[in-house]
Formats: structure tokens, C-alpha cells, sequence
């Protein structure tokens, strides 16, 4: 699916390239070189005063059921009692290695397992959690393989996030509302969640007119207003994670800047993001983490032609933000309306439970491919 959506948008791109007469706008510098993930440069007033609009992104999650693994530890109940709390314990080990183990028998080295991994992890088990790694044994070991296994393996679920916001240019900054909501859907649910509403401020300038250069500062806020289940669409897209962890209220000052010749704009970005948790006690209390990324605007009459790379380096307590993303996609404009639509690939990924424990969300991994459509009006 990955291979052919890259297809199509490059298809469209050389098409758009080629079919269509390029010229330059006749408008100010940096006018519309909006960006499918990023902070992009600011805008003169003059061409863009006032905006709204949507923003949607469609990923595939593998996400094991919270009631497959209940069914299973009811299962076993008998030969293990402490089944319901070694569910709460796979979330930050390696499930699939502690089934392979479980399955040949071998005791010592299923706890050895679990223990290191909780440790490399930095997460401290509860007494209840303790007692039930310490409590397999040949008698129960069978039992654990079929939890473990559960574990390993998840199934399909799509998450959707559907982003409006509003923006209002006062001349010298800019403002802009945005308010998240998570969606889902799953053989066990389905469900639409609050995220983390938002603002974000910038101000900036440019000079120039064919060959322009410009500058914009910024820095978004994001308070602690989403629901729990918000959390699994962080792993959907982590570019977007102050967006859906309700557990934090973030920070995020960022820096760009940009030079533009002619229809073809380049813009690279600097950001970071502190996390405070200010509730429901996540495993960090403070997370931090960088954002590096270049993008590239190609304008060809009615079309922009946008390119993204976005890198993210663990500061602190971010075990997972050390991923790198590629963004390809297309705009339409005309008159006041913008229609986008893009693919983003993780070029880099880690294992699930790297996920798990800087996301706070069990049994997950960061889906292999977002779709991502963006409808607004510029006035």
C-alpha cells in the first residue's frame, strides 16, 4: 500500500511538472507554502489575513484488543491466578521474545526476560506485578506462552485524526486554534476522543520578492484537555504527539528559515518540546525531545508540489523520539481554497515496546503509513 500511494503522488508530481506551464506567482514571497506535518514560514497579511480549515490524518494501527488479552487471562485463571497482572507487565517487554521462551519451557529464562527488560526499560513493577514474574513456573508456563502470545500479535485498527482550526494574521504575528479529536475503529470499538486543544504563536518577515529569503519564531502550547484513549493515536504519527497525550501539557518553541527563488521554496526547521505530565501519573514526569526538518514547496500554477523530512532526537525521556519521517504530497489551489493530499513513511522505526513506554499506551507500534488530506480557505 506504502509502495503504491509513493507511486501515485510521484506520478501526479511529474505530471503536474510536466504538463502544466510553470511560472512564477506574482504574489509576495512564501504565500502558501503550507506543510502536511511541520510549522511552515509565516505569511504576509496582505495575502492571507484570515484561515480555516482541516486537517485529517488515516493511519493503519496494529494494537492488540484489551479484551483478547482479558479473554485469554480468564482462560488461564486457574493454572495462573496472576494472569491479569502479567498483562499490565508485557506492555514494556518484549512480548514475542518472552513467548518463544515460555513455549520451550524454560522458566528461569522467561523471568530472567522480563526482568531485564523492565529494567532497560527503567520501570519498576508493582508488588502484584512482581509477584506474578516471580510466580511462573512449570506448572504455569504454558499459561504464560498463550498470554504472551496474544501479546505479540496484534491486530488491525485504523485511527483517524480530524484537526480543525482557525487562524487570524493580526499583521505582525499570527494566532492559530486548533482542536484535535482522535477516532478509531477496531473489532472490539469504536470511538471519538478529545485531544489536547492548542495555539500556536508566531511572528517573522521576509525580504525580497523573486529571490526572497525569510524568518519565523514561533512557539505552540498545548494544554492537558484530551481524553485517555486519545493516547493511541500518538502512535499513529508521533510528529503529532503533544497533540494526543493527555497526560502532559507541552511547550514546543521552534525556529525556520527560508529562502524561496522563483516557484521553488526551501525551508529548514529547528524545534523543541518540553512535556510537563500534570495528571493520571505517566511513567515520565517530564519528556523532552528535538525536531529537526527540511521541506520543499514547488509551485506549478495551480498545484504545489510538497516535500518533508522530519527527524526527532531524544533529549529526555523520550526513548522513541529518535525516528526519521519522509512526507510527499500534493496541493490544489483556486481562488480562496486549498485541497491537499499526502503519504508519510517512517524511513526509521523501533520496537513496539520502545513505543509503549514513551507513549504510555500498551501493545502498539507506529503505523508503517499515514494518509493525509488538508482542506482550508485562505481570505
Amino acid at each position: 500500500m506504502a509502495a503504491r500511494t509513493l507511486t501515485f503522488l510521484v506520478t501526479m508530481a511529474a505530471f503536474a511538472l510536466s504538463a502544466l506551464p510553470i511560472f512564477a506567482d506574482e504574489a509576495r514571497p512564501f504565500r502558501d507554502v503550507d506543510l502536511f506535518s511541520g510549522h511552515s514560514l509565516r505569511q504576509s497579511s496582505k495575502d492571507r489575513k484570515v484561515a480555516a480549515g482541516v486537517n485529517l490524518h488515516i493511519a493503519p494501527v496494529p494494537l492488540v484488543a484489551a479484551k483478547a488479552l482479558d479473554q485469554v487471562a480468564d482462560k488461564v485463571s486457574a493454572q495462573y491466578p496472576d494472569a491479569k497482572n502479567l498483562i499490565a507487565v508485557l506492555k514494556n517487554v518484549n512480548a514475542s521474545r518472552v513467548h518463544d521462551l515460555a513455549v520451550a519451557q524454560n522458566v528461569d529464562q522467561t523471568k530472567a526476560q522480563i526482568n531485564g527488560d523492565l529494567k532497560s526499560a527503567g520501570v519498576t513493577p508493582t508488588p502484584d506485578q512482581q509477584k506474578a514474574i516471580d510466580n511462573i513456573s512449570p506448572g504455569n508456563i504454558q499459561s504464560v506462552a498463550d498470554i504472551a502470545q496474544v501479546a505479540a500479535t496484534p491486530s488491525n485498527a485504523v485511527a483517524f485524526g480530524l484537526e480543525p482550526w482557525f487562524e487570524y494574521n493580526f499583521g505582525t504575528y499570527d494566532l492559530t486554534a486548533y482542536l484535535p479529536l482522535a477516532a478509531f475503529y477496531s473489532s472490539e470499538n469504536s470511538s471519538l476522543e478529545l485531544g489536547n486543544l492548542n495555539f500556536d504563536f508566531r511572528a517573522g518577515s521576509r525580504t525580497g520578492y523573486t529571490a526572497a529569503l525569510g524568518w519565523t519564531g514561533g512557539v505552540s502550547l498545548y494544554l492537558p484537555t484530551g481524553t485517555q484513549k486519545a493516547n493511541v493515536l500518538a502512535l499513529s504519527n508521533a510528529l503529532v504527539l503533544p497533540k494526543y497525550l493527555h497526560e502532559y501539557l507541552s511547550i514546543q518553541p521552534y525556529g525556520i528559515i527560508g529562502g524561496q527563488l522563483s516557484i521553488f521554496t526551501l525551508m529548514l526547521r529547528a524545534e523543541f518540546t518540553h512535556m510537563q505530565a500534570v495528571r493520571d501519573n505517566p511513567l515520565y514526569s517530564a519528556v523532552g525531545y528535538g525536531n529537526w526538518g527540511v521541506s520543499t514547496v514547488v509551485r506549478a500554477v495551480i498545484l504545489d508540489v510538497v516535500g518533508e523530512l522530519d527527524g526527532l532526537v531524544n533529549l529526555y525521556n523520550a526513548p522513541a523520539m529518535q525516528d526519521i519521517f519522509a512526507t510527499a504530497g500534493l496541493r490544489f489551489h483556486a481562488g480562496p481554497v486549498r485541497l491537499g493530499v499526502a503519504a508519510r513513511l517512517p524511513i526509521t522505526s523501533n520496537p513496539s515496546s520502545i513505543y509503549a513506554q514513551s507513549f504510555g499506551t500498551a501493545f502498539g507500534n507506529v503505523s508503517k503509513v499515514n494518509l493525509l488530506l488538508q482542506g482550508f480557505m485562505t481570505f
